[in-house]
């Protein structure tokens, strides 16, 4: 399996074609979700996250539209909310809600190996990892969504995440005091 990088965030590839038909809804996971988000914040102790339900409204909105145009691109005008995306391609079978929830959370958050504490600031290379563990942050909302992707005269099944955070993470002077060394 290849693996490539867009936006720090990963995405597989599995070259083969797939058939339309296996389009359709993916549950979403919040629980994977918090829990997964809450094992990395502990570790650079942040206080356990919350889920949001106007937030999973938000981002399931945002990974809806996504899904619906083949993009991979961050929302507008979300007023002091935070923001990982996060998308998977393949040609085989879609990961199961939990696993996608797993791979999101724990792909942003190995941005970690380039975060450097002692010029601590937003970069982004680590953005994804800062929002993730982002002291202030305390509540989240996480949405899922699939669809097509076409991309090199294939079509793959895509699998799209979003995940808000409020109040918004990531914000300039404030990461010595919100992006804690383990």
């Amino acid at each position: 399996m290849s693996k490539f990088l867009f936006t720090a965030s990963l995405i597989a590839l599995i070259p083969t074609m797939i058939d339309n038909s296996a389009f359709g809804k993916i549950a979403v996971d919040l629980n994977t979700f918090v829990a997964r988000h809450n094992l990395y914040r502990a570790k650079h102790h942040s206080p356990n996250i919350t889920n949001n339900s106007s937030l999973n409204s938000t981002a399931q909105a945002w990974a809806n539209y996504l899904a619906a145009h083949q993009l991979f691109e961050h929302s507008t005008n979300r007023h002091n909310v935070g923001e990982n995306i996060y998308a998977y391609y393949t040609t085989g079978s879609p990961l199961n809600a939990t696993n996608l929830a797993k791979n999101a959370v724990d792909s942003w958050y190995n941005e970690v190996s380039q975060y450097n504490y002692n010029h601590p600031g937003f970069s982004h290379e680590t953005g994804h990892f800062t929002q993730v563990v982002w002291k202030n942050s305390h509540q989240l909302g996480c949405g899922t969504a699939q669809g097509i992707k076409q991309m090199d005269g294939h079509n793959y099944i895509a699998l799209y995440v979003v995940c808000q955070y409020a109040p918004a993470g990531n914000v300039i002077g404030q990461f010595p005091q919100n992006v804690l060394q383990p």
